[in-house]
């Protein structure tokens, strides 16, 4: 019996926003609205602490205030949590190390960071939450899709976004916790985990709305330990986490959250169940047999190490790109490779020779670049056009794998 392929599927933004997931301006101007008018973010300072970092960074990127986003704000607000003397008696595993080398320098106290932190995490799944409810347009194209991949690969999709299309257009897919539906929570079991490497899956790297804190649901989770719950609601009443954090080798911790957001995503990757899933998708690329990025602009290093990796191989994994650039790919980085972050990774993580030098790319369709060594394409009219093009799909796989 011949072998069933191996599909790595790594999704971003760009494979959510056209079903109505918020986009990173969007989600700022709301967490900002959201955080301005939260009875508990004015009692506790943390509005105040949100208009004072994003005023000190609007003062210092360039673009002023358009450069400022919530992840910015995020990783600042969780950052200076820890530039603050810590409590007498602290042991040295507790003290943080760079407190009697740097100061704050904004006028915001302690608990006021501590609230906005975990208020920016909730408010994140909150407004998520909303667009999930009711996807526009239809989910059907992605369903198709998927489902035709899946006859013949063994699937494996890694997602950076927190909403759930992807589980709602093909529900059966395993997420690292059991597929019976519960009223309650559910715990991640890491044992079964590791016996289901040939399952069709799809884990959310940075976390997602249905992730919450399983206290006081059930009576054998751990404190603080994320749990997955069937329905969104109940998982928005339980993402947040007011507890101790998780400890870092510098005598700081990271805070707990049921969404990973912020500049410092490795750290909180240390744990279940994320650590399960980044040893998961580790495998995965090394054994991938085609590659499908869809929509992910290639802006976290710890997921392009993955890629990098894989893409070494020899033979290479043939790759698909799906983004979108307005006129067309080629068009749109003639002269400009290497110009931008995405193009970049793209060169340097993807190993992509397209429109580089003398490697230059074949159009083909309505959207297409192929690739001169036949090892990669790029679709750049967007993820909800590449679904409505299953033909041209056909035939650049045919070009890349050869059937």
């Amino acid at each position: 019996m011949e072998r069933k392929k191996r599909a790595l599927i790594l999704a971003g933004a760009g494979a959510s926003l056209e079903f109505g997931a918020p986009g990173t301006a969007e989600l700022t101007k709301a967490i900002e609205t959201r955080v301005r008018a939260d009875e508990w973010m004015q009692k506790c300072g943390g509005d105040d602490a949100y208009l004072q970092i994003s005023q000190a960074l609007a003062g210092y990127l360039e673009d002023g205030e358009h450069a400022v986003n919530f992840e910015h704000i995020y990783h600042c607000a969780h950052e200076l949590l820890f530039t603050f003397e810590p409590i007498p008696g602290a042991v040295n595993e507790y003290r943080p190390l760079l407190v009697p080398l740097i100061t704050c320098r904004i006028a915001v106290e302690q608990q006021a960071l501590r609230a906005l932190v975990e208020g920016m995490a909730k408010f994140i799944v909150a407004e998520v939450s909303v667009a999930c409810e009711q996807p526009t347009p239809s989910l059907d194209p992605l369903t198709t899709f998927l489902a035709k991949l899946r006859e013949h690969h063994i699937t494996r999709i890694y997602t950076t976004n927190y909403d759930d299309f992807l589980l709602q257009a093909a529900p059966d897919l395993y997420t690292g916790f059991d597929s019976a539906l519960r009223p309650d929570a559910k715990g991640f079991d890491g044992q079964e985990f590791w016996q289901k490497t040939d399952a069709d899956c799809v884990f959310h790297l940075h976390g997602s709305v249905r992730l919450g804190f399983g206290l006081p649901q059930t009576r054998d989770a751990d404190l603080g330990t994320l749990h997955w719950f069937d329905g969104r609601a109940e998982a928005l009443r339980y993402a947040s986490y007011s507890g101790s954090g998780e400890r870092r080798m510098d005598g700081s911790e990271t805070r707990r959250t049921s969404v990973i957001t912020g500049l410092d995503k490795l750290s909180h990757l240390q744990h279940q169940p994320f650590s399960h899933y980044y040893a998961s998708i580790t495998r995965d690329a090394m054994v991938a047999d085609i590659i499908y990025v869809l929509g992910y602009g290639l802006s976290d290093l710890h997921l392009n190490a993955r890629l990098r990796e894989a893409r070494r191989k020899n033979p290479k994994p043939p790759l698909i790109f799906v983004d979108y650039w307005p006129n067309s790919f080629l068009e749109d980085t003639a002269f400009k490779i290497g110009s931008d972050h995405k193009t970049i990774e793209m060169l340097h993580a993807l190993h992509m020779r397209v429109n580089y030098d003398s490697y230059g790319g074949d159009k083909y369709g309505s959207g297409w670049t192929l690739a001169k060594d036949r090892t990669c394409a790029i679709w750049d009219k967007g993820f909800l056009a590449f679904l409505g093009a299953p033909g041209e799909l056909d035939h650049i796989l045919a070009e890349l794998i050869g059937s």
